[in-house]
């Protein structure tokens, strides 16, 4: 492939194909390689977003990865990625999920016949297959990462998994959850954007400087979380008061909308390996949370006007679950769901990432990054933590240590947010594989947003967060040390 790429990818071979379906009736996997001439004689597979549907971007860098270094193709690296399975104008539609076959393929199966087909190519074109194989992705394709680890052990030997929904069943019934606390009896629940900003930047005004500086950066979360019952107490609608949309909080847009957002849930019956409960966010310090523009709820919801997770929630119970298009979200009840309860259980077995089981993968070297961001409004932090020291129990820290890295970073949101890290993690993921090289102790990453550009900060092994040591320049990682 010549033209304006070649000077930022080097010369490559790009190969658009198709891994027909078993069933007529599913969609086929479409799929892109990219053959770089100057082969390094590895692979790495690009995870999708949302319900997926279009191939992602394969000539980019890394998500998260260097802006300084060249992008993996350049560096030698066989990149691809599929579809997974079917095909969408946007990552919203879950329409797919009518079909057996799709719906297996976005759960986990395309993830190795993609990678299977990548090899077949590349053996073709340079006579082997790849001695290494890598996988990258965010959100969906982080929780495909960590999949890939799980499923597929001998195919991959190291995954870089930023902000998972690895925890699907549990984040979908999230956003059923959130979507009856807002809209039910008619939209009582629902916190206007005034009041939502309010409450933001609230929290942030009080915690943003336990961390030891004032930055826009919540890091020392623990101690703001600390705090959130006397925010709540201050924002509460006091004698007199109606709850107008910039001043206070109803007891009912507490007890049931910030319940759910900041708390989470449990329920009665259990998902896949024993989980029974999602955890909320950390929508009482800093975050802004995603509750629509409007409280009319449409049918079905639209994110923007309505709370973005409602709408995830809505496709998902529609055509996951119930398997009707007709089907209203907001019959759905989460604690009881009668009839659906055996097809939500045997759900999050198919799609989702939660065994702490990485035993294969862990036994031939295979390697985890893994990256989860505070601020986050879109995966819970919590979730994606408890998922984390679940392999911890099973392994003990010091073995999880040799081939999991976990890091909670402040400011991050779901890709963006007030701190979104740029590091080295391909070059580092590859050097603990290739060379036993474990990550530096505080990988430094550099902030992407232009306002902030290039402010650097520690990324701190979970549970420490990086901590302003009082002198120095406040926007260089050398100011900070990681604390518990």
């Amino acid at each position: 492939m010549a033209g304006s790429e070649e000077s930022k990818t080097g010369e490559y071979c790009e190969v658009l194909g198709a891994i027909k379906s078993v069933d007529a009736a599913a969609p086929d996997i479409h799929f892109q390689v990219n053959l770089p001439s100057d082969w390094n004689g590895k692979g790495l597979q690009f995870g999708g977003g949302g319900y997926n549907g279009s191939i992602p971007n394969t000539l980019a860098k890394a998500p998260l990865g260097s802006n300084t270094a060249p992008v993996p193709l350049a560096l030698g690296y066989m990149t691809f990625a599929s579809d997974s399975g079917h095909q969408a104008p946007d990552a919203d539609d879950a329409s797919f999920a009518l079909n057996d076959e799709a719906l297996l393929n976005y759960g986990y199966m395309h993830i190795k016949k993609t990678r299977d087909v990548a090899s077949v190519v590349a053996e073709m074109r340079y006579g082997s297959s790849p001695r290494r194989m890598y996988f990258a992705g965010g959100s969906t394709g982080g929780r495909e990462a960590l999949t890939a680890a799980q499923r597929f052990p001998d195919a991959y030997d190291g995954v870089i998994s930023n902000y998972p929904t690895a925890n699907f069943l549990g984040l979908r019934l999230w956003g059923a959850a959130l979507a009856r606390a807002v809209y039910d009896d008619e939209s009582e629940g629902w916190i206007p954007p005034a009041m939502v900003n309010a409450i933001a930047s609230t929290a942030l005004a009080a915690c943003d400087a336990l961390d030891g500086v004032a930055d826009g950066l919540v890091s020392n979360m623990a101690a703001c979380r600390q705090r959130a019952p006397a925010l709540l107490d201050a924002l509460r609608c006091k004698s007199g008061e109606t709850g107008h949309p910039d001043n206070c909080l109803t007891d009912v847009q507490i007890e049931k909308t910030i319940a759910v957002y900041h708390d989470g849930y449990t329920i009665p019956y259990s998902f896949a390996n024993g989980i029974r409960a999602y955890a909320g966010y950390n929508s009482l310090e800093g975050i802004t949370m995603q509750l629509g523009s409007q409280a009319a709820y449409i049918e079905p919801p639209q994110s923007g006007p309505n709370a973005h997770h409602a709408s995830r929630a809505d496709q998902f119970v529609k055509y996951f679950v119930a398997r009707d298009p007709a089907f209203s979200l907001l019959s759905f009840d989460i604690q009881n769901p009668g009839a659906y309860q055996d097809r939500i259980v045997s759900l999050s077995g198919t799609i989702g990432a939660t065994s702490p089981d990485y035993s294969a993968f862990k036994a031939r070297g295979g390697k985890i990054l893994w990256v989860q961001g505070l601020d986050d409004p879109s995966v819970s932090p919590y979730a994606n933590a408890a998922l984390y020291e679940s392999v911890v129990a099973k392994y003990g820290k010091g073995a999880t240590d040799d081939f999991v890295r976990f890091y909670l970073v402040p400011g991050l949101a779901h890709g963006n947010g007030k701190f979104v890290p740029a590091w080295e993690n391909l070059a580092i993921l590859d050097a603990w594989v290739e060379k036993g090289e474990p990550p530096p102790a505080a990988p430094i990453a550099f902030d992407n947003n232009t306002a902030t550009k290039n402010r650097s900060r520690p990324l701190c092994v979970y549970p420490m967060w990086p901590k302003f040591d009082g002198t120095g320049d406040v926007n260089l990682a050398a100011s900070f040390s990681c604390s518990e």
